[in-house]
């Protein structure tokens, strides 16, 4: 597995391994995979797509199973080539659309992605919230741009226009300007695309500034590595679509799960936590049915229906994604509740 363990897409990087981490300890110490421990190695990608593939080489010298990677789009798309060439199962959460049309046959998505969200977030914005005139503010790279194209597409689909369209560094911690550009030119709401991190200087900064939009984005909006950092004021009434949040459930099974992973590393568990937890377990019934065959694995993984996970059952499509049920979310205070679940198109 390679993923984010340090610099400045940590915050989600360790995510990924945690969710995959706890599931494998889970199985071992539960038995293993028909008899047999899973084996997990872990590389370091930084925040680097350069770092990214040439950990992404190291692991394939290894001859692995199974590879995992993280949620950070421009890693997979620098990784995807190698993993080809190696003929080995590749599993992300990268959530740029573009990352399973890329042609592999190896390559699955076990998470929700951009253009799932660029359709359903103006959808619900504009016809649930009745929001017209709405200002666009995304991360500069694959991850935020993508989705802010799909984005402007969604509203002109729908005969809106956005207000503003901005976007912000990665590594950026004043985003004023463009926040007052937004205020500036009329906007009615704000649709914001970033990581955990920038989104909680966004709702921080909005604050300070006295600016009063209805907003709404992706899972980081409400992911509790956002809210830590954040005052019950400059959280409240934020939405966000993506990926199932254990936070919100009251299932007593996950209460317990999302206590123990808090527990083990100190961090509470995300979207993305689950989702990985989900796929690992996943491939454990794919290999007690088909055992330690690449091939094989690969076909599992594309023919998979209906198998559930904690929150939501995955079914693989042509291109290799298996996840499209999403949960619309928003803050009270800084405490997230499910408003209801959302389907993609045609699910």
């Amino acid at each position: 597995m390679t993923t984010a363990l340090t610099g400045n897409l940590a915050l989600l990087g360790t995510q990924a391994r945690n969710g995959v981490e706890f599931a494998i300890e889970e199985i071992n110490k539960a038995g293993g995979v028909s008899g047999k421990p899973f084996a997990l190695t872990v590389e370091d990608t930084g925040a680097s797509s350069t770092d990214a593939l040439n950990v992404m080489n190291r692991i394939i010298e290894g001859k692995p199973l199974i590879i995992m990677s993280s949620m950070i789009s421009p890693h997979v798309f620098a990784q995807t080539e190698a993993v080809n060439k190696s003929e080995t199962p590749f599993i992300v959460g990268a959530t740029n659309a573009r990352v399973t049309a890329q042609g592999s046959k190896w390559l699955f998505r076990t998470h929700v992605h951009d253009g799932q969200l660029a359709d359903l977030i103006p959808r619900y914005l504009v016809t649930t919230l009745n929001k017209k005139k709405p200002g666009i503010m995304a991360v500069a790279d694959d991850y935020g741009l993508g989705a802010s194209r799909g984005i402007q597409e969604s509203l002109s689909k729908l005969s809106v226009t956005p207000a503003a369209v901005t976007s912000y560094a990665p590594s950026d911690k004043d985003m004023s300007a463009q926040l007052l550009e937004i205020k500036d030119k009329g906007a009615d709401s704000l649709i914001v695309f970033g990581r955990p991190a920038d989104v909680a200087l966004i709702l921080k900064q909005m604050n300070d500034l006295g600016i009063k939009l209805t907003t709404i984005g992706n899972a980081s909006m409400v992911a509790q590595t956002t809210l830590n950092n954040l005052s019950a004021a400059e959280a409240d009434g934020a939405y966000a679509i993506g990926g199932m949040i254990p936070q919100t459930s009251t299932d007593a099974k996950v209460i317990d799960w999302s206590k123990r992973v808090q527990e083990k590393y100190k961090v509470p568990a995300d979207n993305f936590t689950v989702s990985y937890y989900d796929t690992v377990y996943m491939l454990k019934a794919i290999i007690e049915k088909v055992g330690c065959d690449k091939a094989a694995i690969r076909d599992e993984l594309a023919a998979t229906k209906d198998t559930p996970g904690m929150f939501i059952s995955y079914i693989a499509d042509k291109q290799g994604d298996l996840a499209h049920t999403l949960g619309i979310y928003r803050n009270k205070g800084k405490t997230p509740e499910l408003v209801g679940p959302i389907k993609e198109t045609g699910y």
